[in-house]
């Protein structure tokens, strides 16, 4: 039986090529050249320390390796389109100046295709830079990734950072260090610094071990980060939670946030389910949550909740309306509009329309005291007002 064809490519040499039926062999440093558009090899291409093609090239598999005594001639560059049946696997760099379509690629560093990747996976030692339209279940490097053009991508992950231009689909993000995004969607994302949406972006789960920032529209169903989430436009979010804080720049609409130091927002926070902070929960306009709690300040033109708790030596300020409003020990608040209010030692409360008050000693309750039900005060504590006792509160 005959054996399969074998062309051979002698090292830094140039040869122009058509079609080669079995294997390619390309020395080190050689230049293959398309007679027409395309070279097409039935069988695998081999190479040692690296190549170049003027031309698209067509092959069932591609290898090269680097060789001894490396220099610049460790790289394959194809100047044209790149497809395979099977895998490439190149041991130092792979530059597609056209299209990449192939099963699994890898380079040893780095990885370059300029107008397009349809693959399942592709990889590289150090980096990966993919620009035009690209389909690739897995994509991986060892310090960073670059994505450019359109993206529908499985998974991503680099060892330090990923930046993504144009707009992308993703199932899950990983970074070391950074993340950074422009118009996105994303289902998991984790960052081991910070994680950055410039554009709007659609996102499920955040978490960066520093901070969360989303400059354009967006919605997030959960967010955490070691120190802060910061939103530039508005948001719609599930739960977030920082170690420090959050901040609005504009309205955000959602259900929980937790934060360590401070929840700010320079328009509305409306939330359906909890807010807490460890000093103070601010919106400039108007401000909503089922309970909501934190250590110093409560503040907004307008609050509304279930249960707020104000503690020690805490400021509720603005208009509340809410089911239960308690005040620790030496907590103020005033223009309240409330089912029930609580008031522990030394609390004072200005201007009260409630169901039922419950006064402890020291506590200072003045103003305009309004009631439908009952006062329970202890025997010091302190009523500076004229209680009336009335058959319905007013409304504001």
């Amino acid at each position: 039986m005959a054996g399969r064809e074998r062309v051979t490519v002698k090292k830094r040499s140039r040869k122009k090529l058509s079609e080669v039926k079995g294997d390619l062999i390309i020395g080190k440093g050689a230049t293959i050249v398309a007679e027409k558009d395309t070279i097409t090899v039935g069988g695998r291409i081999k190479n040692k320390g690296g190549f170049k093609c003027r031309g698209n090239l067509v092959a069932k598999r591609l290898t090269s390796t680097k060789g001894s005594g490396y220099g610049k001639y460790g790289a394959v560059k194809i100047y044209g389109n790149l497809t395979t049946e099977q895998d490439i696997e190149v041991e130092v760099k792979l530059l597609v100046t056209g299209f990449l379509k192939t099963e699994e690629a890898s380079a040893g560093m780095t990885l370059m295709v300029q107008k397009g990747t349809d693959a399942d996976k592709i990889s590289a030692g150090m980096k990966v830079v993919l620009k035009g339209e690209t389909a690739v279940d897995k994509v991986s490097a060892g310090s960073k990734v670059a994505l450019y053009g359109k993206q529908t991508i499985g998974s991503v992950s680099a060892g330090r950072r990923i930046n993504q231009h144009g707009y992308g689909e993703f199932e899950s993000t990983s970074s070391g260090a950074k993340s950074v995004f422009n118009n996105c969607k994303i289902q998991k994302a984790s960052a081991g610094l910070s994680f950055i949406a410039k554009g709007d972006a659609e996102l499920g789960k955040v978490s960066a071990g520093f901070g969360v920032k989303i400059k354009g529209k967006a919605s997030i169903d959960s967010g955490s980060a070691g120190f802060s989430v910061k939103a530039s436009k508005a948001i719609t979010f599930g739960k977030l939670s920082a170690g420090f804080k959050t901040i609005f720049r504009k309205n955000a609409t959602g259900n929980s946030i937790s934060a360590g130091f401070k929840i700010k927002s320079l328009g509305s926070l409306e939330a359906k389910g909890n807010l807490s902070a460890g000093f103070k929960v601010i919106a400039a306009t108007k401000l909503t949550g089922t309970y909501i709690s934190a250590g110093r300040k409560i503040k907004a033109r307008k609050i509304e909740a279930d249960e707020i708790k104000v503690n020690k030596r805490g400021r509720l300020i603005g208009k509340v309306r809410a089911d239960r409003v308690i005040l620790n020990d030496k907590a103020r608040a005033s223009n309240l509009y409330v089912n029930e209010l609580e008031m522990y030692e030394r609390s004072k409360a200005r201007n009260v329309f409630a169901n039922t008050i419950i006064i402890e000693n020291y506590a200072v309750l003045k103003g305009k005291v309004e009631y439908t039900d009952r006062i329970e005060a202890e025997p010091k504590a302190k009523i500076r007002a004229k209680p009336k006792k009335v058959e319905k509160l007013p409304l504001e």
